[in-house]
């Protein structure tokens, strides 16, 4: 993994939030609704701008204004900028999508060879089963259905193959990339469908609660559809963003007391980079080159 320089880490938030105020820009004509959601909601509340030691920006979307927003920006967008999503990109092993700049270059994990620019992370918020024990299990048949797109969408070599086979316990994880490696599409369209299947289950408009199946807090990404019905504005590195009416319930269930700081040793980066040029997009050929050389 590299580590960025204080140079770079300026460039670096310089181009991601360039990214969000395009975004942003992009909600305000079509009348989309977004908020501001993670490090990027604890961010404007408790620093006005971006976690000092954060590097990504994350926002979501009521399900109706996320297709809404990636059906505009798979048509149009200003120069610079794209749209990589699960559909147009094979090796992309997510099932949110992500609005990058094309003008810049990353491949975040070794072993998954997906290149695209710096981005912003966009995730949908999707209807849920009125009972929140029913509402947590599809959370959770959504999460096991997830993890199996990541795994067959790494890139194992022969050796992988045997390491992963000296315990048996090892195994369902050998059989996984066993598939991804032989029946790789097939089994990434029929994933892709179980997700979807489990987000469209329940109207985001009709339900009482709702879930960000593709978050990564568990249990915790299914709260009260009330927190998101209103909308409260900070400043955030010099732009004004949305927030949830109710941003406060939201935080303390994913983070607990998010206004003090964490210990300093924890005060870093979750986010891989493999690879990174901050001034120009390159090749995939070139960039999974560099990569394993790095």
């Amino acid at each position: 993994m590299k580590e960025l320089t204080p140079e770079e880490r300026l460039r670096w938030n310089a181009v991601i939030n360039g990214v969000l105020r395009e975004f942003i820009a992009i909600c305000k004509e079509h009348h989309l609704a977004y908020f501001c959601c993670g490090g990027t909601a604890i961010g404007a509340v408790r620093h006005q701008g971006m976690i000092p030691w954060d590097d990504d920006v994350d926002v979501f979307m009521p399900r109706p204004d996320y297709n809404r927003f990636v059906q505009i920006a798979s048509e149009q967008l200003p120069e610079g900028l794209e749209l990589v999503t699960p559909y147009n990109k094979s090796d992309y092993p997510l099932f949110f999508v992500k609005l990058c700049d094309a003008r810049t270059t990353l491949q975040e994990e070794q072993d998954v060879p997906c290149v695209h620019g710096l981005y912003i992370d966009v995730f949908p918020i999707d209807g849920a089963p009125d009972d929140i024990e029913a509402a947590r299990a599809m959370e959770r048949k959504f999460t096991k259905t997830k993890h199996k797109l990541w795994a067959i969408s790494t890139h194992v070599s022969f050796m992988s193959y045997l390491r992963l086979l000296k315990t048996p316990k090892e195994w369902g994880r050998f059989a996984r990339k066993t598939i991804g490696f032989f029946f790789r599409n097939w089994y990434r369209k029929h994933l892709l469908q179980q997700m979807a299947d489990i987000s469209y289950r329940y109207s985001y408009e009709s339900s009482s609660l709702v879930a960000v199946y593709c978050g990564s807090y568990g249990p915790k990404e299914v709260f009260p559809k009330a927190w998101l019905e209103g909308v409260t504005s900070f400043l955030y590195e010099g732009m004004e963003v949305d927030l949830p009416v109710g941003y406060d319930n939201y935080l303390r269930q994913y983070y607990g007391d998010y206004m003090q700081l964490p210990p300093v040793e924890k005060r870093i980066s979750h986010h891989m980079k493999a690879y990174y040029n901050l001034y120009e997009r390159e090749s995939d050929e070139v960039v999974w080159r560099k990569a394993h050389q790095n």
